[in-house]
């Protein structure tokens, strides 16, 4: 499998538009891996983690046929991982000769009610021929094509159950867990029933330099340190098991250099937009 993040920010990107803090200014003046579009990965140019509204630049800047995308995993309903607008234009006059006329979507039902709330009167017949909806509840395994999909509970907020996912093909495994706090038991216990070691872990670290211990819906580098050292511990991850941090907040206080050098001894790299790993 190949994933690419596609952007690495928290909802409100860095530099965040209406921001004068330090790291905002540092990171409109440094450029580079310093500037994070809202959170969106991709794998194997087929299957799409989340749905920004940030999706048309990650297109155009990654000279991406999104058209071609064919499943869409999504988390929760919150606008930075959910933009339901834009899926309005697979339909009508605004997309001719895709490659794929059907995008399976998976997520919670949050997710879907509010594509049909957003979308209103704007929703024109040909767009729901070319959306297909699959709610998934956790621990439930799902078949994506060829991608084994286990949609995971979030410690994330109160209204919906938010969503992370393993993702599994022919022997490689990847667990995206975004937007969720420390992990619950049951995940850990159920992480530690597979047969063989995850191949690479994507954890939330929008908190930065801060700890948020076990009763936050996000993590910073300690927390992340911590989600690692029990899956190893667990046996869920091994020696070969690549860490990655994503998702990051201006408020989190470290630039991508700083936060690479301070995650360095955890064994955890920070992952930039356009980050491309092979597993």
């Amino acid at each position: 499998m190949k994933l690419t993040y596609l952007g690495t920010a928290a909802a409100e990107g860095w530099p965040a538009a209406f921001c004068n803090c330090d790291g905002c200014r540092a990171a409109r003046r440094l450029g580079g891996r310093n500037i994070r579009t809202r959170s969106q990965a991709l794998v194997d140019d087929a299957l799409l983690l989340d749905f920004p509204c940030d999706t048309w630049l990650h297109a155009l800047r990654q000279g991406l046929d999104f058209s071609a995308v064919r499943w869409l995993l999504v988390t929760h309903s919150h606008t930075d991982h959910f933009y339901p607008a834009e899926l309005v234009n697979r339909g009508g006059c605004y997309s001719h000769g895709m490659k794929s006329p059907t995008l399976d979507i998976f997520c919670n039902e949050a997710v879907r009610d509010y594509f049909y709330k957003a979308a209103g009167h704007e929703l024109v017949p040909d767009v729901e021929q070319r959306l297909r909806f699959h709610i998934v509840r956790p621990f439930e395994c799902v078949s994506a094509g060829p991608y084994r999909v286990t949609p995971l509970p979030a410690k994330h907020m109160d209204t919906e159950q938010a969503l992370f996912y393993l993702i599994e093909r022919e022997g490689r495994s990847l667990l995206y867990a975004h937007d969720t706090g420390r992990f619950y038991p049951e995940v850990y216990e159920f992480l530690a029933g597979r047969a063989a070691p995850l191949s690479a872990v994507s954890l939330d670290s929008t908190s930065g330099r801060f700890e948020n211990g076990e009763n936050d819906g996000h993590m910073g580098l300690p927390d992340a340190a911590a989600v690692r050292l029990r899956l190893l511990e667990t046996g869920a991850a091994g020696p070969n098991t690549r860490f990655i941090a994503n998702h990051f907040s201006h408020n989190g206080g470290w630039l991508h250099d700083e936060f690479a050098r301070n995650a360095a001894p955890y064994q955890i790299e920070p992952a930039y937009d356009g980050m491309t790993v092979e597993l």
